[in-house]
């Protein structure tokens, strides 16, 4: 018997539906996200069952689940998924169908999974760029108060010429100074 799984992911819960070749829903359960329980819901399916779901939050950890327990991962545009998002009646048990049913048609718009280690130095990449940005919000920050008290950086605050000169005005102005600068 071919089955065929669509699974709306949230956050803390999904969304799971499980249909057969001729489109009959067999299950549709809402689970707490977590490999216990969504292995209680297509644990017993045949191995290689194909299972559709959304790019949505944590999506890349149920694809490692989903390809150690020996079942065929789809990863879901959401943009392109227009079935879903022109339904006239929308709710998880609704677009968990509706995904396993266009998985079922082959009509499905796939998006690439890329492979783990593709996927992890995307991470650290994505996390790196945002260091460098809230550095940035803090060296702008630092500029903006000594900018507030009438101090120019010449040589600039974060190089070694300049270093030596904010920091020893940060330590002669008094305390009260900086509470009305950090406040205002």
């Amino acid at each position: 018997m071919s089955v065929y799984v669509g699974i709306d992911v949230h956050r803390k819960r999904s969304q799971i539906a499980v249909v057969d070749r001729d489109g009959a829903v067999q299950v549709n359960r809402n689970v707490p996200n977590g490999v216990k329980t969504v292995l209680s819901v297509i644990g017993d399916l045949p191995i290689g069952a194909p299972v559709a779901f959304e790019a949505a939050y944590g999506w890349g950890r149920l694809v490692q689940l989903l390809e150690d327990y020996g079942f065929e991962p789809h990863l879901v545009h959401p943009l392109r998924c227009k079935a879903i998002a022109s339904a006239r009646l929308k709710n998880d048990k609704v677009d968990a169908a509706t995904l396993a049913q266009l998985l079922r048609a082959d009509l499905l718009p796939e998006a690439w999974i890329a492979p783990l280690d593709v996927r992890q130095r995307r991470a650290l990449l994505r996390h790196c760029c945002r260091l460098v940005r809230l550095r940035t919000r803090l060296r702008n920050r630092v500029h903006a108060v000594l900018a507030d008290h009438g101090r120019d950086r010449p040589d600039g605050c974060f190089t070694a010429p300049g270093r030596p000169g904010w920091r020893a005005w940060i330590c002669r102005t008094p305390p009260a100074a900086w509470s009305r600068t950090c406040w205002s």
